[in-house]
């Protein structure tokens, strides 16, 4: 048995999004909510989440901080203490960007995005 096997019936499954405000994300909750899924979408910026609730009636929005360890923990224990999750997907991403100058092989890695000046 697979440990992610495949969904092919969305309707009903309970689905988490962090990270849903725009792009992939954004996408994804409303491509999952035509499907019926009962989406549940995160970010920090609560504008954005809210109209995309708008589009989609029957949405859950919930802010949140991403890179804030406490609040996502606090976030996924009451989400989980309503029912289990059939689906999270964490489409957040936090850039961190240097100058040139700055090197990125030892902090941030060799993908590391520079900025010139």
């Amino acid at each position: 048995m697979s440990l992610n096997p495949k969904i092919t019936q969305w309707r009903g499954q309970r689905v988490w999004l962090v990270g849903a405000s725009t792009g992939i994300g954004r996408a994804t909750a409303e491509s999952l909510h035509a499907l019926g899924a009962k989406v549940i979408v995160s970010a920090r910026s609560l504008a954005p989440l809210q109209a995309l609730a708008t589009k989609c009636p029957g949405l859950q929005i919930l802010p949140l901080d991403a890179s804030d360890e406490a609040a996502v923990k606090l976030a996924a224990q009451s989400l989980l203490d309503a029912g289990p999750l059939d689906l999270v997907m964490y489409c957040a991403a936090q850039l961190a960007g240097l100058w040139a100058h700055q090197g990125g092989d030892d902090q941030y890695g060799r993908n590391a995005v520079y900025r010139f000046a």
